[in-house]
């Protein structure tokens, strides 16, 4: 869902009516009449979960889940509201989705159309007592049951498709919508052609992990940030600007362009930025990016990262390709338009979008109706003398003008071949362990020594009478000394390094006050005593963060919740350390 706060901004009129269904150009709007749509796709999309606002796809829309558009956000912004005529959801070709879609407003599809049985749409009262029976035949199925209506939900109608697929075919409203995405697509191409001609009349600082967008106009401050050849853009944007002016960042990347970066641009700033690729065919969201401002790339392919991420503003793209896992969004507020274009060009006929009127019933056609003549005027009373003249022959009415003819379609341009995606790097090889040292040859025993004889007793002489010799002294037995000999052991083996050295990995797997908020995560490293930042990146409430830094320095790893979820003092990060291959490590 949208977290999004704006709490000072206004909603303005979000999709088209279903009676209206053509391209209008808005002055001073590079989105024309697509600017109430949260994004307009001129080829196929695929696995997009939640839309605030309205969505139009020129080709199919596919996806294993459901979707739901319009609702919105929940937190601080005003509701979008029931509809009785608008078109939020408006597909060229077709929709096959497995789960249901869930939309505040219509669904209009130019071909087929397939979805969970649960799929329901909301629409608003407009007050008419024939307001049933006009959607009953905008939403009719003949597979579906004869007794099947509208339900009323008290301030709205619900449209179920719990007995058949239920959406409205856009020949049954007669409805051009190939006519509407190929008008749409030549009118934002020539805006986009015309913004590239504008002189860059702001200044960017390129710092360590940002680019600074300093510019002083009070009305729109024009940038250029050139990151070819390799078309990485890995840094985020933060504009210095007067407040209320427009920021347009013109980007050129070559044809891929690479998003290496969590957060691009400022929420505040959302609606008055505006982000113009170039030359960029592929748009590749490598990390699950946050993009505040409207993104102007119509000829580009943007591919989504796998595991989500969400753009706050207009969007206009030539397709949007997912993983089926991912939680990709698209958020409000659109952007406020005013752009100063002199070369600006405007084939079609210009409007300005006015306030919601009840839609005319497409079943009942009004009839068209010439002018009746007006009768001719009395003619005066003659008088006496002279005759009076004869009264003058009304004139003849005039006939009505032949309606003009519709210019021819242009000739669709034939796509450029897709360059392959780049390879990725090789994986690095493991360093080899360490020889294990060969244990010494263990010395050999020394050789116990021979104990000596004992020397033999002397004779005594022979004496008479002598007294009796005294007993010999007993000789001691001879001590044997056992000396213990080393026995060599084996050694022991060194086990494998499971830690890579200069990484810092790990995940969040979310918070203990059990609610869902974004995570700003920050390396610092202690030089004397100071902590430096080296690194810092926005996570959403489950992500993985991995920094590579120097082995033999101390760093602090701080995580803490976003600005706007810090109201809660419970709020303390899971976090699970995969690898910590630095010296010293702390975390705060």
């Amino acid at each position: 869902m949208d977290y999004n706060i704006f709490r000072n901004g206004t909603i303005p009129r979000i999709g088209i009516p279903y009676d209206d269904i053509r391209w209008y150009n808005v002055p001073g709007q590079p989105f024309g009449i697509a600017s109430q749509f949260n994004a307009i796709i001129f080829n196929n999309a695929n696995n997009i979960v939640d839309t605030a606002g309205a969505m139009a796809i020129g080709g199919s829309f596919t996806s294993p889940r459901g979707l739901s558009l319009s609702f919105g956000s929940n937190l601080g912004q005003e509701a979008i509201g029931y509809s009785p005529d608008m078109v939020r959801f408006l597909v060229g070709n077709n929709i096959s989705m497995n789960g249901p879609l869930v939309v505040a407003g219509h669904v209009t599809v130019g071909g087929n159309f397939s979805a969970d049985k649960r799929s329901t749409y909301l629409i608003g009262k407009d007050g008419s007592p024939e307001q049933v029976q006009d959607l009953e035949f905008l939403y009719r199925s003949d597979s579906g049951s004869p007794y099947w209506k509208p339900s009323d939900k008290g301030n709205h109608y619900l449209i179920s498709s719990y007995d058949a697929p239920r959406f409205i075919p856009a020949a049954r409203i007669n409805a051009d919508t190939a006519g509407f995405f190929r008008n749409a697509r030549n009118s934002i191409e020539n805006y986009k052609n015309c913004i590239e001609s504008l002189e860059p009349n702001g200044e960017v600082i390129d710092n360590f992990h940002e680019w600074i967008l300093r510019g002083n106009d009070s009305q729109q401050n024009v940038f250029l940030i050139d990151a070819r050849p390799n078309g990485i853009l890995r840094k985020g944007l933060r504009a210095e600007v007067p407040d209320g002016s427009l920021v347009i960042v013109k980007i050129r990347t070559g044809n891929n362009a690479h998003l290496q970066y969590g957060l691009m641009g400022e929420q505040h700033m959302a609606p008055y930025t505006l982000y113009v690729f170039e030359d960029a065919q592929n748009i590749f969201m490598e990390v699950p990016a946050a993009i505040w401002g409207s993104v102007l790339a119509p000829q580009a392919m943007l591919h989504a990262h796998s595991t989500g991420g969400n753009i706050t503003g207009n969007v206009a793209l030539s397709g949007f390709a997912v993983n089926p896992n991912s939680g990709f969004e698209f958020h409000l507020p659109p952007f406020v338009g005013g752009v100063i274009c002199g070369a600006e060009e405007m084939p079609l006929t210009e409007v300005t979008p006015v306030p919601e009127v009840a839609p005319t019933p497409p079943s009942r056609p009004e009839a068209i109706h010439f002018p009746v003549c007006p009768q001719p005027e009395p003619c005066p009373q003659p008088a006496p003398c002279p005759q009076p003249e004869p009264c003058p022959q009304p004139e003849p009415c005039p006939q009505p003008e032949p309606c003009p003819q519709p210019a021819p379609c242009p000739i669709c341009p034939t796509c450029p071949p897709r360059e392959p995606c780049p390879q990725p790097a090789p994986c690095p090889l493991p360093e080899p362990c360490p020889v294990c040292p060969t244990c010494p040859q263990p010395e050999p025993c020394p050789v116990c020594p021979l104990c000596p004889l004992p020397e033999p007793c002397p004779v005594c002489p022979p004496c008479p009478e002598c007294p009796a010799c005294p007993a010999c002294p007993e000789v001691g037995e001879a001590v044997t000394q056992i000396v213990p000999l080393p026995i060599p052991m084996p050694c022991p083996e060194c086990p494998e390094c499971m830690i890579n050295a200069g990484v810092i990995k790990g995940c969040i797997k979310g918070c203990s006050c059990c609610k869902e908020h974004d995570w700003e995560v920050r390396i610092y490293q202690i030089r004397r005593g100071t902590p430096i930042l080296l690194f810092f990146k926005c996570i959403p409430y489950y992500g993985f963060f991995k920094f590579e830094v120097p082995y033999n320095e101390s760093y602090i790893l701080k995580v803490c919740p976003v600005k706007s979820c810090r109201t809660d003092s419970n709020c303390k990060p899971i976090i699970v350390l995969n690898n910590v291959g630095v010296a010293n490590f702390i975390i705060e």
